[in-house]
């Protein structure tokens, strides 16, 4: 009975039917895109998409990656501060002797003193107002590798003298702060002797 229905509706010209040459025509419209470009079309939009996409990321952990070996250059940078020769009554001279206990070879860049009242004072190597010497050999070293010690001789105690030499400071603790290049630091504090 379908085949019947089919066939009457064929036959009907109120109803328009499909048929195989229709049905070709159609699958053959010179209009459509065929199966293949449609794809080579989607795989250039995503192509192009792509790139912005990769330059960014790629930029991105090149910028991580050299903060990961900075962060690991300072994770193995360690400093210590032996010893502080700040005496009350004492000349215009401060001799800080440090220690590389770290893996990296370290260069100091500046040394903060903080007094008793909280004032504090900072000397930094680039302005010339502290030296680095080689305790060993008194010549200027620049930075000291693993293990080895190096003298940082501040000549010029600036506003420092006035307080040291205050007898009101005499047994009052000073805190010496001592840092590298990379902002690693070592710290020390003394009590002021006669």
């Amino acid at each position: 009975m379908s085949v019947r229905i089919g066939l009457e509706d064929a036959e009907n010209p109120k109803q328009p039917c499909v048929t195989q040459g229709k049905l070709r025509e159609t699958l053959h419209n010179k209009k459509a895109l065929s199966p293949i470009f449609a794809t080579l079309i989607i795989l250039a939009v995503v192509t192009v998409m792509f790139i912005p996409v990769f330059i960014w990321a790629t930029g991105v952990t090149s910028q991580n990656q050299e903060s990961w070996q900075l962060s690991g250059t300072i994770a193995t940078e360690r400093i210590v501060v032996e010893e502080v020769n700040l005496k009350y009554n004492q000349s215009t001279i401060c001799s800080i002797y440090v220690r590389n206990i770290g893996k990296t070879a370290v260069t100091i860049n500046d040394v903060l003193i903080i007094a008793p009242s909280g004032e504090i004072f900072t000397y930094e190597e680039a302005k010339g107002e502290c030296s680095t010497i080689n305790p060993a050999t008194g010549s200027p070293q620049e930075s000291i590798i693993q293990g080895d010690m190096l003298e940082i001789r501040i000549t010029a105690l600036k506003g420092l003298v006035p307080i040291v030499n205050d007898p009101a400071n005499r047994d009052k603790l000073f805190t010496v702060k001592v840092f590298t290049t990379r902002g690693v630091g070592g710290e020390y504090q003394i009590v002021l002797e006669v």
